[in-house]
């Protein structure tokens, strides 16, 4: 298994990129693009309050740092991320539907 600081920074830069932020964009809470650089790669021993911080700059649940990708392919990926999507937005119909089709494919 990988690194756990190269997961949490492989996340963070894919989240920063899905939301079309920058880097730079971290700055402002007061966090170097050097240092947020080094997040990023997994050369950093980030703290529970920076991992905070870069979870408000991305507006996303913290917890949502430690949701890794499946890594099987980028399509797989991908379609975890629209479901998951779905899923979070409560959308009772969708979900249903999702439910059964999952279930038709499965079986």
């Amino acid at each position: 298994m990988a690194d756990l600081a190269f997961l949490i920074g492989k996340r963070i830069r894919e989240i920063r990129k899905r939301k079309g932020l920058r880097q730079e964009d971290v700055e402002a809470l007061g966090i170097s693009t050097r240092y947020f650089q080094k997040i990023e790669t997994g050369r950093a021993n980030v703290t529970l309050k920076t991992l905070e911080k870069i979870a408000s700059a991305l507006e996303i649940n913290p917890t949502e740092l430690f949701i890794f990708p499946l890594d099987l392919s980028p399509e797989a990926d991908r379609l975890v991320a629209m479901i998951t999507e779905f899923i979070k937005n409560d959308d009772e119909r969708i979900t249903k539907k999702l439910n059964i089709l999952i279930r038709e494919i499965l079986m």
